[in-house]
This record gives C-alpha cells, sequence and structure tokens, in this order.
C-alpha cells in the first residue's frame, strides 16, 4: 500500500491507495473552499462556532398577526417574539460550517478521490439536526443529535444508512451503531473511521464489498467489519467505483467540522 496523507483542519486523513495510483502528499486547509467543489453558499469557513444544547433547530411557528375583536375593539394579535439562535459563530478560519436554508442547501464534495481510508473527524450537531458524511460519495455514516437514544437503529449517529430501492437485489437496510456513545447537541464529538473501498477485477467486476472495518465514536467501538454491498440512499452516483470523493451532506440541516491529529 502506498500512503497519500490530507490534512483537511477539521478532518485529517491517512489514505492507503493501493499500488495502482501514484504516491504524493496533499494539504487541503480550511483557509478557503478552494478544495471542495462550488456550492451554493450553504457551506463556509469560520473561526468559532457555538451551539445552543436547549434550542432545536426546528423553531416553533411565529403566529401571524391577526385582528380579533374584545369587547368591542378590534385588537391585533402579537406575534410570537422571535426565536433565538441553535448556532451562532463568528469569522475566522478553522472551522467548516454549514447552515442551509430552503434555497442554499448543497452538500458538500471534496475536488479529491478516495479509495481505502483512515479517517479521523470530529462533528458538532446542534439539537434536532442531521447530515451525514459518505465515504466515496456512496457511502454514508450518519451524522444526528441522537443524544440519550437507547436503541440506535441506522438512522442515528453513527449508523450505516439504508438505501431506498424497491427492486429486489437493490435493497440494502443499512446497519444500526453496537451501541450509542453520543454526545449531547453542542459538544463536539470524535469519530474515527477506517474504510476500505470495493474491489474490482481488471475486467471491472466487482470482487469484494465495500467494508467498514471498524467505527469508533468518543472511543467507543460501534461498528466491526460491515460489508456494505450497495450504495447508501442519496449518493453522489449510484454505483460503485474504485475511488470517489468525501461527501458531506449539506440539506438536512446545520453542522460544523473541527479538526484533529491523523492517526
Amino acid at each position: 500500500m502506498k500512503i497519500i496523507k490530507l490534512f483537511l483542519v477539521f478532518i485529517v486523513l491517512t489514505i492507503a491507495y493501493s499500488s495502482l495510483y501514484a504516491q504524493e502528499a496533499k494539504t487541503l486547509t480550511l483557509e478557503d473552499m478552494s478544495d471542495f467543489k462550488p456550492q451554493a453558499g450553504n457551506w463556509q469557513i469560520v473561526g468559532d462556532v457555538t451551539m445552543n444544547p436547549n434550542i432545536d433547530i426546528h423553531p416553533p411557528k411565529v403566529v401571524a398577526p391577526v385582528e380579533q375583536k374584545k369587547k368591542g375593539k378590534r385588537v391585533k394579535e402579537q406575534p410570537a417574539a422571535e426565536h433565538p439562535k441553535a448556532v451562532s459563530f463568528s469569522a475566522g478560519k478553522g472551522i467548516l460550517l454549514n447552515l442551509n436554508d430552503e434555497t442554499s442547501k448543497d452538500n458538500l464534495i471534496t475536488t479529491f478521490e478516495h479509495g481505502d481510508i483512515e479517517l479521523e473527524l470530529e462533528v458538532m450537531i446542534p439539537k434536532g439536526s442531521n447530515s451525514g458524511i459518505y465515504l466515496q460519495g456512496r457511502y454514508e455514516v450518519q451524522l444526528l443529535d441522537s443524544w440519550g437514544v437507547k436503541d440506535p437503529a441506522y438512522s442515528d449517529i453513527g449508523g450505516i444508512y439504508r438505501n431506498w430501492e424497491t427492486e429486489k437485489g437493490k435493497i440494502y437496510m443499512g446497519k444500526a451503531p453496537i451501541t450509542n456513545p453520543a454526545k449531547a447537541p453542542g459538544l463536539w464529538q470524535k469519530f474515527k473511521i477506517s474504510f476500505r473501498a470495493p474491489k474490482f477485477n481488471a475486467s471491472g467486476e466487482k470482487i469484494a464489498n465495500a467494508k467498514f472495518v471498524s467505527v469508533e465514536l468518543n472511543g467507543v467501538k460501534i461498528h466491526d467489519n460491515v460489508e456494505v454491498p450497495l450504495p447508501t440512499g442519496g449518493p453522489v452516483h449510484n454505483n460503485e467505483k474504485p475511488t470517489g470523493p468525501l461527501m458531506i451532506q449539506g440539506d438536512h440541516g446545520p453542522v460544523a467540522f473541527l479538526s484533529l491529529i491523523h492517526i
């Protein structure tokens, strides 16, 4: 194996490539977004992020002002007070932040592609939020506010997500974490992911499925040698290849990433 080392500030990687790929060293920084493909603007680099653990990202609906009669007089109902923000940030560098809305909600895709990979990342999720990181843009590890969940499902933090196919032979139902060591929303949480890309013969036929050799969340192993025979839901491409980009889901809710020392 030849090693490609990539340092993303929010993600510090050691990528192991087979001898088919040339050895090189490439450093990705978060001083700007140049190492990622263009997106709608929901992703940005900031210097600091705070997430209030008591505020859900889904605020209560504001009551529209209406006129009503009261003792013979028309009075205007007052709208609910503006809901405080779940996420606040300050300008700077070093943290990658997604703040999506109805018009800006793109996934974030790297300009580089990877095969086998040893990945460390640190993530912060506000209350009620949802995201995911896709290895090769095809195999999702779920990122969700799952604090306090006793019996985690594939849809909880660290779960390997399902796909939405209905045809026999194309269905993959995902894999729930062994346990749930999730922290409260608004705290940094650490992932260590050891991933093996699918393998193909000289004719392009798949001879080995993609595999999560190991996934740890906050120092606790939550997956051990889990094969993923098909892309999970929402992939960058619904096929399988020796390499693919990292992709981070940007349409379901805010999420932030911070740097770690590489494995």
